[in-house]
């Protein structure tokens, strides 16, 4: 095993380009940030035939691995349990259920929720109500977040006009009286795949399907450049409604946190 790097790229596409939708995060960190990028690290094991056969990354405090085949778990391990600040695992659960007894510190919080993702298809409806959101308009996106309870936090404009430029986010809007009542975004935009967003109607105009008609238009405008959409939700009553514009569940995603350990000589 070994820290990958630029002269790699073929190999880790090779074994993360299959399966774009359980990769999206690692895959948008290698499009957005590179292999010499401090802000993350990626290590690669391989098979006697020279070929990459899992990956382990690190961006910021979040460490996800993927693997096909048969890999030394406890190689990885190694790394996540050497790092003695907060951190996270997160990734498909069958994966990182079986990274799990390897972790020194344990799991102190575990969030799971259901994976889906739709791969592009045709026909689908366009609505003329909806309209792209532009740079200019996100203090509007924020005030409208801030009505919805779920949405209602802090947020950084500067954030979002960052993503809007550098290709990772797209937002579509339904406004009613010059005023935004939904909104459906993508967030981890890849050349290959992108993670549906920000998907709200405010309270006094739910049930009139308008969010469906927000995720639509963001489905059909995404399959256009034959990207694959994937969504996380929590309750199976979202996942229907998702279901039914032709989303299937991948498997669960999990996001596994783990304290710092006051002990920086534990092993």
């Amino acid at each position: 095993m070994r820290e990958l790097n630029q002269s790699d790229h073929e190999k880790v596409m090779r074994l993360l380009g299959k399966k774009p939708a359980e990769n999206l995060f690692t895959l948008w960190g290698i499009e957005s940030y590179g292999y010499e990028d401090k802000i993350q690290t990626l290590w690669g094991q391989f098979g006697t035939d020279g070929e990459l056969i899992a990956v382990l990354c690190k961006f910021k405090n979040k460490y996800t691995p993927y693997w096909e085949t048969d890999c030394n778990l406890q190689q990885f391990a190694d790394i996540i349990n050497r790092d003695i600040n907060e951190k996270e695992v997160n990734g498909i659960k069958s994966l990182t259920n079986q990274i799990e007894p390897l972790i020194t510190a344990g799991f102190s919080k575990r969030e799971i929720y259901y994976y889906a993702k739709c791969d592009p298809i045709q026909n689908l409806h366009h609505s003329d109500l909806v309209r792209c959101l532009s740079e200019e308009e996100v203090p509007q996106l924020i005030s409208f977040y801030q009505e919805i309870p779920e949405f209602k936090r802090e947020y950084n404009p500067e954030s979002f006009i960052d993503q809007m430029k550098n290709g990772w986010s797209r937002i579509f809007v339904i406004e009613e009286d010059d005023k935004l009542i939904s909104s459906a975004s993508t967030v981890c935009e890849t050349t290959v795949a992108a993670m549906a967003s920000g998907v709200c109607t405010l309270s006094e105009k739910k049930g009139k399907g308008l969010a469906s008609i927000c995720v639509e238009h963001l489905m059909n405008n995404l399959f256009q450049q034959n990207k694959t959409l994937t969504l996380f939700y929590d309750n199976p009553e979202a996942g229907r409604i998702y279901k039914r514009l032709g989303f299937k569940d991948i498997e669960k995603w999990t996001i596994n946190s783990c304290k710092e350990r006051n002990n920086h000589n534990d092993n």
